[in-house]
């Protein structure tokens, strides 16, 4: 048996092995469904690199796969299984959106290579052709995987990534097809004269998944330091952030409103019924605000109970609107806690301007507006001029 390719593959199973360690790493500290799929893709390499450089070795050492029948077999069902997982890892961790089908067909697959392994065939390996087909399965189903438009930064190693598949899958088919047909003109030279392309090609292969999952945890870890836990709104941080971005894109002369919010008398549900109805309501109010807002408002939790939300290319009539529905959305706001119903209710201060030149003094408007408005007895909105804070409470029912 040759030293130096046994020596290769026992390197590419080191590989195998500390990439599935990577990908554990990851979907462990982030706990999110897509880096699962990472995970199974890393198994699937494991099994997929452990059956196919079996078959390797037994080739290699001039053993047929027909005298050692079970080993044969069992190196086919674990690179054919480990296929199958390795398509269906990437449909899970790119999360395409035919996921189920892909899944679907990489298991049918299996299936079928199976019943081509069981076919009495004389004069031709079966067992061989068999692993052919798994090697050039993996290849074409993990292309069509990556084959679907990635926005930046997946792009570059999707498309790396799908490279590699498509100058292995043309070699592993017709080495399959050259058993299947016997002997005849030499289309592509023996596995040993290009094993150093196949495993340079597998590990960049690799380097590009690595890369996939890295950003797809680092989207993940940026978001939760954006967002608060409970109530899946802004953080402080967070909000920060996009006022930044909105200060660049938003054109000076584009009208903002903000909203200064404050649930009323929320420490009495916090005494009364205990801190975890408290947060089922933060959670169930957070919802409600999300609600009233369109999607390119900017909602956050600045507080215990305080939150802001900014509308961006609304004028105040439109901030007194949404303000004046949330009021009315939390006076319909009833959380259950051990069958009593939990009710409160907002207070709202509001400012408006142009543009996010001075996002600071509209914060402050909007604070100072809100205390009167609860100053003038809760469950009100309060709209500051154009100076400064008017006096007078608008209320919501009026």
């Amino acid at each position: 048996m040759d030293a130096d390719l046994l020596n290769l593959l026992i390197a590419d199973g080191a590989v195998a092995v500390a990439f599935t360690a990577l990908m554990m790493t990851l979907a462990a500290v982030s706990r999110h469904p897509a880096l699962r799929g990472a995970v199974f893709y890393a198994f699937g390499h494991i099994g997929f690199a452990a059956g196919s450089g079996l078959f390797i070795l037994l080739l290699d050492a001039g053993i047929p796969a027909s005298q050692r029948p079970w080993i044969a077999w069992g190196a086919l069902i674990v690179s054919a299984v480990g296929s199958a997982a390795m398509v269906d890892g990437m449909a899970r961790l790119l999360e395409h959106p035919r996921r189920a089908a892909f899944h679907r067909a990489a298991w049918f697959s299996v299936l079928g290579v199976l019943l081509i392994a069981l076919m009495p065939l004389p004069s031709v390996d079966t067992l061989k052709i068999a692993s052919d087909l798994v090697n050039t399965l993996v290849m074409v189903g993990l292309a069509l995987v990556l084959m679907y438009p990635r926005p930046a930064p997946y792009r570059v190693p999707a498309l790396a990534a799908g490279a590699c598949t498509a100058v292995l899958a043309p070699l592993y088919f017709v080495g399959a097809l050259q058993q299947w047909i016997g002997v005849g003109p030499v289309i592509v030279p023996t596995y040993d004269s290009w094993v150093w392309l196949d495993l340079a090609l597998w590990h960049t292969l690799n380097l590009c998944v690595m890369m996939l999952a890295s950003f797809r945890a680092l989207v993940v870890f940026v978001r939760r330091s954006r967002t608060d836990a409970l109530t899946h709104c802004l953080n402080r941080s967070g909000f920060d952030d996009e006022l930044n971005v909105l200060s660049v894109r938003l054109a000076p002369e584009t009208p903002v409103v903000v909203l200064a919010i404050d649930i009323d008398h929320f420490k009495t549900i916090n005494d009364r019924y205990g801190h975890a109805a408290g947060d089922d309501y933060l959670a169930r109010f957070a919802q409600v605000l999300q609600g009233c807002v369109r999607q390119s408002d900017l909602v956050a939790r600045v507080g215990g109970e305080e939150f802001v939300a900014l509308l961006v290319d609304a004028h105040p009539d439109a901030g007194e609107r949404v303000a004046a529905k949330m009021i009315e959305a939390t006076r319909n706001l009833s959380v259950d806690c051990d069958g009593q119903p939990v009710r409160t209710t907002v207070s709202i201060g509001i400012s408006s301007g142009f543009g996010l030149g001075d996002i600071e003094a509209l914060l402050r408007r909007a604070d100072r507006a809100l205390y009167t408005a609860k100053g003038n007895g809760r469950d009100r909105l309060c709209t500051a001029g154009v100076g400064e804070t008017t006096g007078a409470g608008y209320s919501a029912s009026s």
